[in-house]
């Protein structure tokens, strides 16, 4: 097969390349003991598809060994089809050996790039916690030419960013320049992960722009962790119990409150992972005829947390669980003639999972809506709780 490229560098540093020795090898399979094969090359014309030959060459013995000859003179860029064909050691021809094939010979162009920047804020370096980001990546250089994702074309370039661990390709180009020295690309923001990039440019032959700090491209966050601080209102629901409902008479513990704290220490494009810290409180009191009963009862869990931002980051999916304790305290009836139980205090292990959204108001200031099953086990008992809360939270 034929080599695919015909280098011809015209950048600034080498407006001479073209005067470089250039050759092109041709290889084929061997097809045993032969006399000798006949190469013809044709030209194929693109507008009308005919073939007109440019090329033939009757191998020499060394040739049959090695199955490798050199085109001369140089082919210029274009579609060709080759055809082999192949004499026995008699001298006569095999037709069933014969082989033909269609190739491409491409012009190559070396590309530079030069500067790598965020349009938006005309750095090189894209912070993935502004809410204003939009994906816009522009770069300037040399022989920076249109793309062609089906690659039929014969000059084209291909452009993506590089990192030890992935390669990101653009969305869309927004602009091309005519000149080839300046293009502007549209990455989607949720493929662009925190990281060290260089932005290739690679033409159709596979050269490709060198990796230097003009083509160094970072994404990262600004805050490389969040601590959000909460306080809200909390509705405990006893979905079950055979205790509670059985000597208050209700099932809900509307003087609660609740209060949180978060922290996220790690931070990728597909979410931020980190743990937290929920407490609530509810006051129990119940009156009835013949006796009534007051007391606390506190939950504190350990979470581990994951967050998925949306809206540029203006909304926030939450999923939480973890487990902890649930605290009854100073839990105690009251009976006529000032007659009182022993007070009720004891710590039971305790899981909890919800999930949350949260909606920033600005950059600091949060709203949250959160819904949680805790599921307390207490002497053999189970008591299991919805607790919906609504909270006011700033992000540090």
């Amino acid at each position: 097969m034929p080599d695919s490229s015909v280098e011809k560098n015209i950048s600034a540093r080498d407006e001479n390349a073209s005067a470089n020795i250039i050759r092109q090898p041709f290889a084929w399979e061997n097809a045993g003991d032969v006399l000798k094969y006949e190469i013809i090359i044709y030209r194929i014309d693109d507008e009308t598809g005919k073939s007109e030959q440019v090329f033939f060459h009757e191998t020499t013995e060394e040739e049959n060994e090695s199955c490798l000859i050199y085109i001369e003179p140089v082919l210029p860029p274009g579609r060709y089809r080759s055809k082999i064909n192949v004499y026995n050691i008699l001298g006569g021809l095999e037709e069933g050996l014969n082989t033909e094939d269609v190739f491409v010979i491409r012009q190559a162009y070396k590309p530079e790039v030069k500067n790598v920047s965020y349009p938006l804020y005309m750095r090189s370096t894209v912070y993935l916690d502004d809410f204003d980001n939009d994906g816009i990546i522009e770069i300037e250089g040399r022989n920076l030419f249109e793309t062609d994702p089906e690659h039929e074309e014969l000059v084209f370039t291909d452009y993506f960013l590089k990192s030890e661990k992935r390669i990101l390709k653009p969305q869309s180009i927004l602009f091309h320049d005519s000149d080839n020295r300046k293009v502007k690309f549209q990455f989607s923001m949720r493929s662009l992960d925190v990281g060290e990039y260089h932005f290739v440019a690679q033409d159709a032959s596979g050269l490709h722009s060198e990796e230097n700090n003009d083509t160094k491209f970072t994404v990262k966050f600004k805050k490389w962790m969040d601590l959000d601080i909460e306080a809200g209102y909390v509705l405990p629901v006893m979905v079950q119990d055979n205790i509670f409902g059985k000597y208050m008479d209700t099932n809900m513990f509307p003087f609660s409150a609740q209060g949180r704290i978060t922290f996220i220490p790690y931070k990728r494009s597909m979410g931020y992972f980190g743990l937290g810290l929920k407490g609530t409180y509810s006051r129990l009191n119940a009156d009835f005829d013949t006796y009534s009963i007051d007391g606390n009862f506190a939950t504190a869990h350990l979470l581990f947390v994951y967050q998925f931002p949306t809206f540029k980051r203006k909304l926030y999916w939450e999923v939480h669980g973890g487990a902890g304790i649930s605290y009854f305290n100073n839990i105690v009836f009251h009976f006529a003639n000032n007659i009182d139980s022993e007070q009720l205090n004891t710590i039971s292990p305790s899981f909890d999972a919800g999930l949350a959204v949260q909606f920033y108001i600005n950059k600091r200031l949060y709203i949250e809506a959160a819904g949680d099953y805790v599921l307390t086990v207490n002497d053999g008992n189970l008591l299991g709780m919805v607790m919906p809360s609504l909270g006011l939270g700033w992000q540090f």
